[in-house]
């Protein structure tokens, strides 16, 4: 028998949260891997955060006693978007006051162009949303696929991790 309405509304409602779902996973894993690959010869250990709030990665220097909080954002436009027949491209990374106020760096993953953009959560541009503090890291893409220039700061800049 066929899905009724309410079960295919269920359905559509189902598969939009197993998207996002996947996607949050696929930024947590890929950011804990390139962590790896850059800090942990520097004495770095990665742990993915199941306690706390506000963050969702912690590097942590078994030596020091140096921890690291780290939000991951991923985004994408390829799925569920209408902007993506737009020339000009543009994501936004945002943190609730609860996360930036918890995690020390914001790594945004632009998903469709594998791009990492790396910044201390203290460069994030604060805005309201809602009468609630947010706090933003937009980049934009134009038709010829360059980045705009908070883009080109941030991208892949692991090196602004300061261990």
């Amino acid at each position: 028998m066929a899905p009724n309405n309410t079960e295919k509304k269920y359905i559509a409602q189902r598969t939009t949260q197993n998207i996002s779902d996947a996607l949050r996973e696929i930024g947590e894993l890929s950011s804990i891997f390139y962590l790896y690959y850059y800090f942990n010869k520097k004495g770095w250990s990665v742990y993915k955060n199941y306690d706390e709030k506000g963050y969702d990665i912690l590097l942590f220097n078994k030596k020091t006693g140096k921890k690291i909080k780290i939000e991951i954002k991923t985004r994408q436009k390829l799925i569920g978007s209408l902007s993506n027949k737009n020339k000009n491209k543009n994501v936004h990374f945002t943190l609730t006051e609860v996360e930036k106020n918890a995690a020390d760096y914001l790594i945004g993953l632009w998903y469709e162009y594998n791009m990492f953009f790396i910044t201390p959560t203290s460069e994030l541009k604060k805005m309201k949303s809602r009468n609630k503090k947010t706090y933003k890291l937009i980049v934009s893409m134009n038709e010829k696929n360059k980045l705009n220039s908070i883009g080109n700061r941030y991208l892949n800049n692991w090196k602004c991790i300061n261990v």
